[in-house]
C-alpha cells in the first residue's frame, strides 16, 4: 500500500489548490496499486484511500464516518465506485494478458514441436515468429529480419531458385495467389518451401515452411539413375546378343581358313583378323556386364558418350565368347 501512503502527503500539499476533493490523487494511487497488485491490491488500496480521505480531508477532520456535508458522502461514494471499477478493469486486463501470454506460449510450443522449419512473416515481409528448428539451422534470419531480402541473397546455382521462391512468396503476401510451393537448394541440401497466407483482423500473415527433402530427392535421383542403367543395360545386352552370333560365325570361318593356308600367310593376314575378333569379343562381353553409367572424359569436345570399360564389371573380360587367340595349326 506504498502508493496510497505516498498519495497522502501529495494530497495534503495540494489540498489548498484542489479542494473540495482530493479523489484524483488517490485514484491515481489506486490505479497504480491495481496495475501491479491486481484486484486484491486495487480493492485494498480503495479501502485505505477512502479511510484516509475521510479522516484527513472531510469535515470533521480526524474522525471517521461522521460527515458534516452530504456532498462529502457523495464524493466518497463516487470515489469508491470509480476505484472499484478501475480495480476490476485492471483485473480483467491482467486476465486477458495472461490468456494472451498462454496463447503465445502454446503457439510457440506448437511451432517448436515441428521438425519443419517455420517462419511467420507480416505484410512487409518481416519475420515476426520462428520455431526452434528454424533457429537451430545454419545462421538463419531471425525475428525482425526481412525474410524476402534474406531469401534473395543466395549465390551460385541456388540464386535463381531462391529469387523465384522470394517472388512467389511476395505474390502470396500481395494476394496475387493464395499459396506457393517450390523446391530450392539450401545449405548443401534441398528444401521444399511452402507459403500460406492467413489474415488476423486487417493484418496479413504468411506462414513459410522449409521442409528438408534432401533424402527424397537423392532417392528420386537414385531411382532415375537405376532406371537409366536398366534401360542402357537392356539395350546393351540386346546389342551384345545380336553381335555375338555373327561374331561366332566369323571366328569359325577364320579357324577353317587358317587350316588351309600356310603358317606365314596365317601370321601376316589372319592374325590381325583374329585380334580384331578378340577385341570385338571383349567389347561385347562388357556390353553384357554394365553395372553403372560412367561418361567418358577422353574426348571433351565430343558429345557425352558411355565409358564402356569404366561402366562394366571387371569379370566381363572372362565372359562367354570366342577365346582362342589365333588360327588353328
Amino acid at each position: 500500500m506504498v502508493t496510497v501512503g505516498l498519495a497522502l502527503p501529495v494530497a495534503q500539499a495540494l489540498w489548498p489548490s484542489i479542494r473540495p476533493t482530493v479523489s484524483p490523487v488517490f485514484l491515481a494511487a489506486v490505479m497504480v496499486a491495481a496495475w501491479f497488485g491486481g484486484l486484491r491490491g486495487g480493492l485494498l488500496a480503495t479501502v485505505l484511500a477512502s479511510l484516509l480521505m475521510d479522516y484527513f480531508f472531510f469535515e470533521p477532520v480526524r474522525s471517521l464516518f461522521s460527515f458534516s456535508h452530504r456532498e462529502d458522502v457523495l464524493r466518497l461514494g463516487v470515489f469508491v465506485l470509480v476505484a472499484v471499477l478501475i480495480s476490476l478493469l485492471n483485473a480483467a486486463r491482467r486476465r486477458a494478458e495472461a490468456v494472451l501470454d498462454e496463447s503465445r506460449r502454446f503457439l510457440q510450443s506448437t511451432l517448436d514441436s515441428l521438425t519443419t522449419r517455420i517462419a511467420i512473416i507480416d505484410g512487409r515481409g518481416v519475420i515476426v515468429a520462428v520455431n526452434e528448428a528454424w533457429r537451430n539451422f545454419d545462421e538463419p534470419p531471425g525475428v525482425g529480419s526481412d525474410y524476402l531480402s534474406a531469401d534473395g541473397r543466395a549465390s551460385g546455382d541456388a540464386a535463381e531458385a531462391t529469387r523465384a521462391a522470394a517472388a512467389g512468396i511476395r505474390d502470396v503476401l500481395e494476394r496475387r495467389r493464395d499459396t506457393f510451393s517450390a523446391e530450392v537448394p539450401e545449405g548443401g541440401g534441398w528444401f521444399a518451401v511452402r507459403a500460406t497466407r492467413f489474415e488476423s483482423g486487417r493484418e496479413v500473415r504468411v506462414v513459410v515452411a522449409h521442409e528438408d527433402v534432401t533424402e527424397r530427392r537423392r532417392a528420386e535421383e537414385a531411382k532415375r539413375a537405376a532406371e537409366a542403367l536398366r534401360s542402357v543395360a537392356r539395350l546393351a545386352l540386346a546389342a551384345a546378343h545380336e553381335i555375338n552370333n555373327p561374331l561366332a560365325t566369323i571366328r569359325g570361318n577364320l579357324d577353317l581358313l587358317g587350316r588351309h593356308v600356310g603358317e606365314e600367310l596365317a601370321r601376316t593376314r589372319l592374325q590381325p583378323a583374329f585380334d580384331a575378333v578378340e577385341r570385338i569379343r571383349a567389347v561385347v562381353a562388357r556390353l553384357g556386364n554394365i553395372t553403372e553409367l560412367r561418361v567418358s572424359d577422353r574426348w571433351p569436345t565430343l558429345p557425352e558418350m558411355l565409358d564402356l570399360q569404366a561402366s562394366s564389371s571387371p569379370e566381363a573380360e572372362g565372359s562367354d565368347g570366342p577365346s582362342r587367340a589365333g588360327p588353328s595349326a
